[in-house]
């Protein structure tokens, strides 16, 4: 028996050439179909057979012209037939200067969209598809998305969102030291969330943005949950100055553990700071926070001044009816959206200009069914 025979690798060598095989004929089929299809074409719009005389006829051939053609089975080179007098319309088969079928750009976009960079999108185009393909050539796919995104930001709001939740992140943009895209996030009374809008812009501010909302039929809000900034606050005050805001439990916690330091009590100050937030109502939390307030304002007077201060405003979510407490005492529900967001626009790196983020951003939810009215083929 010969035992120098490695049994797993000729198995697979033959595989190799077993699949190499089957995709040669796959592309020899498709290139044979299509120019089959192509030459039925023509003969219908002669409306004559190959060198025969006919009152009917409508136009001559005029011989064949070579195109390349990216498919799902690789790239085939073409005939194309030409007519003499008019040109031959292959709408039916691809469209003038088309380059790629439609399966190979679909599978391009997604392939961008769950996470690979122009440049590796491209490589992936040569070795699955054959044929080179520019990186810019991918970002140019992606404009295809800019007709979605215009009917997505022009549709009417559905006035069904009590809890609104506001957040951003920062990206990188040639040119530009602090691009923020700000994403609000309506949630309705059965817990289902939606992305009702976002926006690109220097540092966090949402003005535009929720006035556009408001516009667009965001109008009985109970409350809006968000972390401590400035342009957020400013924004929602201005366009919505009856509806109550819940500065996020979670960043006023951490917010006090930074103020608390390195101290060797710190891990137990936060825990029961965090209790005040899982109260029963609104007066026993407030009661609580007073008691904690007594057994540590002598210890680290600074960080439990601070957070004390304006504690009403992380109380707010105790408003509305129970069910609602746990999903809107925090703005958690959406920093997990934005920390899932952010790795995927991680291998992007860095943004040509603004409507290249906002592609990314656009797609990247649109592939997660967050974005109302929008269908999955979108």
């Amino acid at each position: 028996m010969n035992t120098d025979v490695n049994v797993a690798k000729f198995h697979k060598e033959v595989q190799e050439v077993f699949a190499g095989h089957l995709d040669s004929q796959m592309r020899l089929t498709a290139q044979n179909f299509i120019q089959n299809a192509l030459e039925c074409l023509r003969n219908q719009v002669m409306a004559t057979a190959w060198n025969q005389r006919d009152g009917q006829r409508f136009d001559y051939r005029n011989g064949y012209y070579r195109r390349r053609l990216s498919t799902l089975h690789g790239l085939l080179d073409l005939d194309i037939p030409r007519c003499r007098n008019f040109p031959l319309d292959c709408w039916a088969i691809f469209d003038r200067y088309q380059r790629r079928t439609v399966d190979v750009d679909r599978i391009l976009r997604r392939a961008y969209l769950l996470g690979v960079s122009t440049r590796g999108d491209a490589e992936l185009a040569e070795q699955v598809f054959g044929g080179a393909l520019s990186h810019q050539s991918i970002s140019n796919l992606m404009k295809t998305l800019d007709d979605d995104l215009a009917a997505y930001r022009k549709q009417t709001i559905a006035d069904c969102y009590q809890v609104v939740y506001i957040d951003g992140m920062y990206v990188h943009m040639l040119g530009q030291e602090r691009t923020a895209v700000m994403i609000v996030v309506g949630a309705k009374e059965d817990g289902s969330k939606n992305v009702l809008g976002f926006c690109v812009g220097n540092g966090e501010s949402c003005d535009d943005l929720l006035k556009d909302l408001q516009n667009r039929g965001l109008k009985t809000v109970k409350l809006f949950v968000s972390d401590d900034s400035g342009p957020i606050r400013a924004a929602i005050a201005k366009h919505y100055p009856e509806v109550s805001w819940q500065y996020c439990a979670f960043h006023r916690l951490a917010d006090l553990r930074r103020k608390i330091g390195q101290e060797p009590y710190r891990n137990q100050m936060v825990r029961e700071a965090a209790c005040i937030f899982r109260c029963p109502s609104k007066p026993a939390a407030v009661e609580t926070a007073c008691g904690w307030a007594k057994r540590w304002k002598d210890i680290a007077p600074y960080a439990a001044q601070c957070f004390l201060e304006n504690l009403s405003d992380s109380l707010s979510f105790y408003e509305l009816p129970q069910e609602w407490w746990r999903r809107i005492r925090t703005n958690n529900p959406l920093e997990r959206m934005i920390r899932t967001l952010r790795i995927r626009l991680r291998p992007m790196n860095c943004f040509a200009n603004a409507p290249a983020v906002e592609r990314a951003v656009f797609g990247q939810l649109a592939r997660w069914h967050l974005l109302p009215g929008l269908t999955q083929n979108t």
